[in-house]
């Protein structure tokens, strides 16, 4: 069976002033988490896979996770606007 690109968590300095965050949907955090835990795939976003996506998150510097249901928002508070 073919496999897709594999999934790539989303990078804080693709943002901008303007736009500071971004909504992560439930198909792209269940692809990471299962990229990285292949023995135990998950099919819905439990716990576990919440606290392990926030964890992410701060490693990949997103200064806040939040989670609201399945989804989560991540914000990069660390912009400078340009004046």
């Amino acid at each position: 069976m073919a496999k897709g690109r594999p999934f790539e968590f989303p990078d804080p300095d693709d943002r901008s002033a303007n736009e500071p965050a971004i909504i992560v949907k439930t198909t792209q955090i269940l692809g990471l988490y299962n990229q990285a835990h292949p023995e135990e795939p998950m099919s819905r976003v439990v716990q576990s896979v919440q606290d392990w996506f926030v964890q992410e998150a701060h490693n990949e510097n997103w200064s806040d996770a939040e989670f609201a249901g399945s989804e989560c928002i991540l914000r990069n508070n660390d912009i400078k606007k340009h004046k």
